[in-house]
């Protein structure tokens, strides 16, 4: 039976960022949708206005069994439910058809004309400025983001199914459950060694997502990666390159040079070198589409940026800047774009550590790219999926960070500490709930004026 007959959904984790969006394309369908998650987010609170019914106990008996039965309910779930999940635990001794949200993803996007962005990083930030064009252009697509995007206020947009856009993601090995018409692979960094045995293992599962591909399907890639296809990047031999790269007035221009073609004095709506490649792809990505040259540009000026991806909070009293970086290379991006934005502004990072194995796998690395601001700040890591690991901690990273100017707080500690901080540039990252601090920075520094 397809995925997509069944009358009634029950989401576990329906509040993650890629379950949500699954739940809500369902839910437009008219299909009946409910479903547990543990936190009361904003997501959650957009998903229960849309009349989708969403309990927070982790306990059977608050199921509500006129919405589910095993015949006809489909149970979805994501790799971030622990095992010892009661409710997931209970749809499968009664023989409920339980599958990973992966799955019924893959059997959506893949019924159709279907674009891929894979990559340790970017994904988010490339979906999401190519929605953005595609829906400036009335495109008839779906497109699911691993993001909120701003002025949408939502990690989906719907705007018809003949195209469906998706983010790629290598965890859990999920991308090789899709079969893109259009593919890009923004870059290939070392991440999920829960997953992956070394990097060579990550590397051929980016070859195998590659490989497919639908018959006549196209490929953009980072031109550092040995791939056949249209490559993409700051180099000279890139099939497609970005030169000239500006910030001015708090958006980047540039220059994009395909072939013997140059595109030049783009405006677009976000800052850092790393977000020029980004719109680089989904101007590559858009012209594949055959939309105008104009809308193109006109989108890339207007696009509303993204929640959490070098998104600029406030300018005064003081500079603040919340990223969702959790691994180290991400880090650097977020210091060497602000070091060419506030070369002269003293800094202070604000750090909270995404799950124990990426920590032990990574403890150098963070150290070594958290140690260049001039104050470093480290919360308590946020486990998400994972139990902890012996003599794996916060303190891990902070014994071997070379720079004096370093503590390890608790959130709650977050504004008493700002209050008596003098650094004129904050920084935020992490990809725990470090988010959820924002607008109570925000206050804080304004109070503090």
């Amino acid at each position: 039976m397809s995925y997509l007959n069944y009358n009634k959904y029950y989401f576990i984790g329906i509040g993650g960022i890629g379950m949500s969006s699954v739940a809500e394309y369902i839910h437009s369908l008219g299909k009946n949708v409910s479903g547990y998650d543990r936190d009361n987010s904003l997501i959650i609170k957009r998903l229960i206005k849309l009349g989708i019914d969403i309990s927070h106990k982790d306990d059977t008996d608050i199921i509500d069994f006129d919405l589910v039965n095993n015949s006809n309910t489909l149970v979805v779930y994501t790799p971030a439910i622990s095992n010892e999940n009661c409710i997931l635990n209970y749809f499968k001794k009664n023989n409920y058809n339980v599958i990973k949200r992966s799955d019924l993803l893959a059997e959506i996007v893949n019924s159709k004309f279907c674009i891929a962005i894979a990559g340790t990083h970017g994904k988010t930030t490339t979906t999401s400025i190519l929605a953005h064009i595609m829906y400036s252009a009335g495109l008839n697509f779906t497109s699911f983001v691993g993001g909120v995007l701003k002025d949408y206020e939502t990690n989906i947009i719907l705007n018809g199914d003949e195209i469906f856009v998706v983010e790629a993601d290598e965890y859990d090995k999920t991308f090789l459950k899709l079969h893109p018409n259009v593919a890009s692979i923004m870059n290939i960094d070392g991440d999920h060694y829960d997953i992956y045995s070394d990097f060579n293992d990550l590397k051929k599962s980016f070859k195998k997502f590659s490989d497919n591909l639908k018959k006549d399907g196209i490929l953009f890639h980072d031109s550092n990666l040995d791939f056949n296809g249209f490559s993409f990047g700051l180099n000279s031999d890139s099939d497609a390159q970005v030169i000239n790269i500006n910030n001015v007035s708090g958006k980047l221009t540039f220059d994009i040079k395909i072939n013997e073609k140059i595109y030049k004095d783009i405006i677009f709506n976000m800052l850092g070198t790393h977000n020029a490649l980004n719109a680089l792809v989904a101007f590559i990505i858009a012209l594949n589409l055959n939309i105008n040259i104009d809308t193109i540009l006109k989108a890339l000026k207007s696009f509303p940026g993204i929640k959490r991806r070098f998104s600029l909070e406030l300018i005064k009293p003081k500079v603040f800047i919340d990223d969702y970086a959790h691994h180290p290379s991400e880090i650097l991006s977020v210091y060497n774009s602000i070091s060419k934005l506030y070369p002269d502004l003293k800094n202070l990072v604000i750090f909270q550590p995404h799950l124990f194995s990426r920590t032990k796998d990574f403890l150098i690395d963070f150290a070594k790219a958290l140690e260049k601001f001039d104050k470093i700040v480290l919360l308590d890591i946020y486990p998400a999926r994972e139990d902890p690991i012996d003599g794996i901690s916060s303190k891990s990273i902070y014994d071997i960070i070379e720079n004096e100017n370093k503590s390890i707080i608790k959130k709650s500690e977050i504004p008493e500490l700002l209050k008596s901080d003098n650094s004129e540039l904050i920084v935020t990252m992490g990809a725990g709930d470090i988010g959820d601090q924002v607008e109570l920075i925000k206050k804080t520094l304004a109070e503090n004026l």
